[in-house]
């Protein structure tokens, strides 16, 4: 009889001790999404399938955060001011797509739809590369290092990886 108590004593004591077992677990469903191209079409299907995702995790009341990670030629998509920088202003960013209003109105849409559960950010690097101030990135944009890390990092947080090809 001693032996069952000290073994259940231990296992208890195991159980207690193990994360696993003593942390509740984080129901939040995290993605970060790499942009990194320029092609329009597939932003406008990032914007969708991001919208779904949304609208989706709204219906069934699922706490999410969705990141978007602006690097390289997808930099452009977030930015509000061109001037004296190595992109310039290109028509789909205004109008077009789906609905007509261009990429930057959808991403602005997105960004009210989702709230506090979309963050997006814009590669340091790439600012620099590019010569973009951060008063001509869009305000609704926070600024990162390096896109390229602010993804790696998150990924080790648990957040799945999308990249729309």
């Amino acid at each position: 009889m001693k032996y069952i108590k000290l073994a259940s004593a231990l296992l208890l004591l195991t159980m207690l001790a193990t994360p696993s077992f003593a942390e509740k677990q984080d129901d939040t469903v995290n993605v970060v999404y790499q942009c990194d191209f320029a092609d329009p079409k597939r932003v406008h299907l990032m914007l969708n399938t991001l919208n779904n995702a949304v609208k989706h995790y709204r219906e069934h009341f699922i706490d999410f955060e969705l990141d978007i990670v602006a690097l390289g030629p997808c930099l452009q998509y977030v930015m509000k001011d061109f001037k004296d920088t190595g992109y310039m202003r290109k028509p789909y960013i205004n109008n077009g797509g789906p609905t007509g209003k261009g990429t930057s109105s959808r991403l602005k849409d997105l960004q009210q739809l989702g709230g506090d559960n979309i963050q997006m950010y814009a590669c340091g690097n790439t600012m620099k590369k590019k010569n973009v101030k951060p008063e001509q990135i869009a305000d609704y944009v926070k600024l990162t290092p390096a896109g390229i890390i602010k993804i790696i990092d998150l990924q080790r947080e648990d957040y799945a990886y999308i990249k729309i090809k």
